[in-house]
């Protein structure tokens, strides 16, 4: 663990809006999507120690229903099944893919289980928003059918905010062309799979072409309760975008949430680069602190970074992983610092209880449990060993 003592900078827009409606660009490692940017925390972590002892409650084991009366959020990063500018994307195989990982599904399934879907939905892309360049630009489309997959295998909340939520500007899914396209057939795409027990945001819905800034709100059986949860997705990119939830649309998108009637507020947030990375850290403490916010999961920068629990000013605690880095997506560089986030909360009075981050590995069209330390991961807490990972007890 290590504590940062400068100031912490006050949050500011105007940098957000030069950015305006143009196009995102895509840089690269040469093995795929995505360049690292360090494992350092931008925003200097200046919240105190949360640590409370390790005494206080044993790890949490890695099976959810053996957790005891904890509720488990779970997280992982960037997602999707997509090889680069392809007109038909990949036959859905994301479950397959899944269980050659973890057939049991314990290591990433939680009670409630996020996804960033780094991805339009579609099955087919007749026209992109960047020409192809070998291993300098990226556009993916995926199949519908791999959420349904994902679903099956325990995942709930599903975020579709992020800089490659505009790639397809024509398709024979949509009508619409340009920017808009995107946003419409990756609505049609998730509307045609009919109901299901999940919540799906940041793109706005096709009866509703505004409500991308409303927060999806369900509930949730878990463990004998019933769990009200309120979910959004942001980038932090740029200011505003065409029909999908954007830097400028925080506070109302955040607003939506505090007033949701729901037990646990979970929030999902992209940046593009370091330019906004800090934005997005910025925004997450803001959310918790202001807004009653109990998760936030960040990612974007392709690889691991710090996490900081945040006292909230109404209180209680909420914890923010800065970013969870990759996970399993065809397209992205192979690296071995990303990680599952886990948040644990009281099953009765929902207070944040303990906090874990379990390594992975990916590469191509896997992903794998990895070696790197957890206990270096940078935070405002001090990390035990626990099964795959690391956890510390939050001070209550």
């Amino acid at each position: 663990m290590i504590f940062a003592r400068a100031r912490l900078f006050v949050f500011a827009l105007p940098a957000l809006l030069a950015l305006g409606c143009g196009a995102e660009e895509t840089t690269s490692a040469e093995d795929g999507e995505g360049v690292g940017e360090g494992e350092s925390a931008i925003v200097p972590l200046t919240e105190p120690d949360e640590t409370a002892p390790e005494t206080d409650l044993a790890p949490a084991p890695l099976e959810k229903d053996e957790a005891g009366d904890l509720v488990d959020v779970r997280g992982v990063g960037d997602a999707a099944w997509s090889k680069t500018h392809e007109e038909t994307p990949l036959a859905p195989a994301y479950g397959a893919a899944l269980d050659r990982f973890d057939p049991s599904g314990v290591g990433y399934r939680g009670d409630l289980s996020f996804i960033n879907w780094e991805s339009v939905v579609g099955t087919r892309c007749d026209a992109f928003a960047t020409r192809y360049v070998p291993k300098r630009s990226y556009a993916f489309v995926s199949h519908p059918d791999n959420l349904v997959e994902a679903r099956e295998r325990g995942f709930q909340l599903v975020g579709l905010s992020n800089n490659h939520s505009r790639d397809c500007v024509g398709s024979p899914d949509t009508p619409e062309r340009g920017e808009l396209a995107s946003a419409d057939m990756t609505a049609r795409g998730i509307e045609g799979l009919g109901d299901r027990d999940w919540l799906v945001a940041g793109v706005a819905t096709t009866s509703d072409p505004r409500d991308f800034t409303k927060a999806r709100v369900g509930t949730f059986t878990i463990k004998g309760r019933q769990v009200r949860v309120a979910f959004g997705s942001l980038y932090t990119g740029r200011a505003s975008c065409p029909r999908t939830t954007c830097a400028g649309d925080a506070d109302a998108l955040f607003a939506s949430m505090r007033d949701a009637d729901a037990d646990l507020r979970i929030l999902a947030m992209h940046s593009m680069a370091a330019a906004d990375q800090d934005t997005l850290v910025r925004l997450g403490i803001r959310f918790v602190r202001e807004f009653g916010g109990d998760v936030v999961f960040g990612h974007g920068p392709h690889v691991w970074k710090p996490v900081r629990v945040v006292a909230k000013n109404g209180g209680g605690k909420g914890v923010v992983f800065e970013s969870l880095g990759n996970f399993l997506h065809p397209s992205l560089a192979a690296q071995s610092k990303n990680l599952i986030g886990r948040a644990l909360f009281d099953k009765d009075t929902l207070a944040l209880r303990q906090v874990q981050v379990l390594p992975v590995a990916n590469a191509g069209t896997e992903v794998r449990w990895s070696n790197a330390s957890a206990r270096e991961l940078q935070a405002n807490l001090r990390w035990s060993s626990s099964p795959r990972g690391a956890f510390a007890n939050v001070k209550r």
